[in-house]
């Protein structure tokens, strides 16, 4: 007799061939069962309300936190016993920050969790690997802040950015997350937070590709169909976390399609100033046509991550490629003498992005989607592992209220996106229009120029940079964006 999924005893005051069922897959038709509600019994002085099947049928025999064995009963006592799905109380594709935060968190409270990638870890993984502040407390959130500290990464207290007429230097805004954020390579940051999941008691499967999600004869989300070296695997589970990224696994109708692209390298021995600041190049390459910057950011190895990052509008703009703008930054004036006696870390690697959060469902029926997947990039720095850990995190709470409701309906699910949006909304969509309303950033020279000279207004600059605060709180320097107007003007009448 089986309760839950755990046999509770046998059936020996029906009959030695009948078998309880608790849950009844697609292969068994109503016309094939007898339900005795209510039928007295002694397991543990409860009442039975059951199932007796009279045809054979797939039954769990075991908990749901290990791989189910399926036992086939049948009224001419004979049995066969066959390997089926795994079943858990969710699963997350995508062991990146987003999915390793999600594990964790959902772990952490309890949840049978299992998380799945396509790759084997550690790997390495292209990004610029800037962990700004608010990202630094989601790493300490799951008991990372010693390693962080650790000498061979970056910390950076501030940023000095560079437009064609205008240098800013600024401290990092004074917040909660504290005075500094970090560099740290993808790949030891992803494999960190990894075992951070797997060590608060998450499963872990690599070398596995998510194909569909598998739904039940209601439609209901019941689990994963997957791929494994070329053989089909079932992971059953009333809800699914997607945190694979911009592309693959989920994509129909759900992600939104990229906006951005950007291109890195490593340097050693790369010879530029203030190692304890984020160097953003605005050159005038990447934004006339569109919207990009450059960047130099310090490890604390003797190595840097050097970087160009471009709008998809300035390539169509402009017909070139990602290369092109990559290499025409390295030979900007300003970033050229500190490369003369640099030596490349291996080869320059690419990726793709959605930037800002609007366009990408993150939420249904017995799913919800995080970081990348659910285009959880900061519009204008590109900065997504803060975002991706804090999603991931406010995913396992709802995935644990859903099953303390034991309701994984879109309706329920519906809060995690309402709590993401009152937590982001602001600074995602101010940046998401200013990148995209403005024809190209050059126009902001003017302003870039007023903040140089105006201490709270450049403040206020970096906090939009650094998703402390959404653009349009600029307006509140009517003063700076009065004469940084008048500049503009006076400007384009001199060019023309």
């Amino acid at each position: 007799m089986f309760r839950h999924g755990e046999i509770v005893g046998s059936c020996w005051f029906l009959c030695e061939d009948a078998y309880f069922v608790d849950e009844v897959g697609d292969e068994l038709a109503p016309s094939d069962l007898e339900y005795l509600d209510g039928l007295s019994g002694s397991l543990e002085g409860c009442a039975l309300s059951y199932c007796v099947a009279c045809r054979p049928v797939a039954i769990d025999q075991v908990s749901s936190s290990s791989r189910s064995t399926y036992n086939f009963g049948t009224v001419g006592k004979t049995q066969v016993r066959r390997t089926m799905a795994e079943r858990y109380d969710l699963v997350v594709v995508g062991a990146g920050p987003g999915g390793s935060s999600t594990a964790y968190h959902s772990a952490k409270a309890g949840l049978n969790t299992l998380l799945i990638d396509r790759q084997e870890f550690p790997r390495d993984k292209t990004c610029g690997d800037g962990l700004m502040p608010h990202a630094a407390s989601e790493v300490a959130l799951m008991g990372l802040a010693d390693w962080l500290d650790e000498p061979h990464h970056g910390k950076f207290k501030g940023f000095s950015i560079y437009t064609r007429s205008a240098y800013l230097r600024q401290s990092v805004p004074p917040t909660l997350h504290g005075p500094r954020g970090y560099v740290v390579k993808r790949q030891e940051t992803d494999a960190r937070l990894l075992e951070r999941a797997t060590s608060a008691g998450a499963h872990l499967r690599t070398g596995v590709r998510a194909t569909d999600l598998f739904r039940g004869p209601s439609g209901r989300v019941a689990g994963l169909e997957t791929v494994n070296s070329g053989e089909s695997l079932r992971f059953e589970a009333p809800l699914v976390v997607v945190a694979d990224g911009v592309g693959g696994f989920a994509g129909k109708g759900l992600k939104a399609h990229q906006n951005a692209v950007a291109r890195r390298q490593y340097f050693s021995n790369l010879d530029g100033p203030d190692k304890q600041d984020l160097h953003v190049f605005i050159t005038e390459d990447m934004n006339s046509h569109g919207a990009g910057y450059g960047w130099v950011f310090y490890l604390g190895d003797g190595k840097a991550n050097v970087g160009a990052g471009v709008s998809t509008a300035a390539l169509a703009r402009t017909g070139r490629n990602l290369k092109d703008f990559f290499d025409r930054f390295l030979e900007h004036p300003r970033l050229a003498p500190w490369l003369e006696d640099a030596t490349p870390e291996g080869p320059p690697t690419s990726w793709s992005l959605k930037m800002g959060m609007w366009g990408a469902k993150r939420y249904d029926q017995g799913m919800m989607m995080v970081g990348d997947a659910g285009s959880m990039v900061h519009p204008i720095s590109g900065e997504g592992v803060g975002y991706a850990l804090e999603s991931g995190r406010l995913a396992a709470s709802w995935a644990h209220e859903a099953h303390a409701r034991q309701d994984f309906s879109a309706s329920v699910l519906s809060g995690y996106e309402r709590q993401l949006r009152h937590r982001r909304a602001r600074e995602h969509l101010s940046g998401y229009a200013l990148v995209n309303l403005v024809p190209n950033l050059m126009l902001l020279e003017p302003l870039f120029k007023a903040c140089e000279k105006d201490p709270k207004a450049r403040l206020t600059l970096i906090e939009a940079f650094t998703g402390d605060t959404p653009v349009y709180s600029l307006l509140k320097r009517p003063r700076m964006l009065a004469k940084a107007l008048r500049d503009g003007v006076a400007e384009r009448v001199n060019r023309a």
